[in-house]
């Protein structure tokens, strides 16, 4: 992560506002730091205790640019999205 925020413990919800955090790997992506709203979450079921480690790491999620209103080309995993100041 480039940032001290950290990926929330369980997978976000349609709605959640999050900030793309990319592995400094992929940190010049041009999707880095932007501020999106969660349109889709791809996820498995999650049973009836709620979301496991693994759902987590599955999670992943359809973004819409909060500036734009354009939804990002690519699918974004949990682990590179912590959640957006207000």
């Amino acid at each position: 992560m480039t940032e001290d925020s950290e990926p929330k413990a369980e997978p976000h919800a349609e709605g959640d506002r999050v900030r793309v955090r990319l592995s400094e790997s992929d940190a010049e992506s041009e999707l880095e730091g932007k501020v999106c709203r969660v349109v889709h979450v791809f996820a498995g079921d999650t049973g009836d205790d709620g979301a496991t480690p693994r759902e987590v790491a599955r999670a992943t999620y359809r973004l819409e640019d909060v500036e734009t209103g354009d939804v990002l080309p690519a699918v974004v995993r949990h682990r590179d999205v912590v959640p957006a100041d207000e």
